[in-house]
């Protein structure tokens, strides 16, 4: 029997309080998506699920990712609408700073 045991760490929580009606869309992210083998929570993801954030492609985010994702199974979630994302926790755990172009692309999503 082949066996292979993976340590997961817990994460932060980017969603700042739960509505109960939040807009959460299924997405296959991009391999250039992924930084040593993950793409974190809080990362602006565009419609072909690559990350966006700074530059140009800021305009083009269409969420935000809800949780880690590994590329050994690159199926994740984001946040399209009706969302309150804690910005602190969703930029410690991305290691970025979400862009003013983002927020404005989501104006469905706020942002404290």
């Amino acid at each position: 029997m082949k066996f292979k045991e993976s340590s997961v760490t817990t994460q932060n929580e980017i969603l700042k309080r739960k509505l109960g009606g939040e807009l959460f869309t299924p997405v296959t992210l991009d391999a250039s998506a992924f930084a040593d083998g993950v793409c974190k929570a809080g990362n602006p993801i565009s419609a072909e699920g690559k990350k966006v954030n700074g530059g140009s492609g800021d305009s083009a985010a269409v969420g935000i990712l809800l949780y880690d994702v590994y590329d050994s199974n690159p199926n994740g979630t984001i946040i399209k609408a009706f969302a309150c994302v804690n910005e602190a926790n969703a930029n410690a755990n991305a290691g970025i700073t979400i862009a003013e172009a983002v927020k404005t692309a989501l104006p469905l999503i706020v942002f404290e």
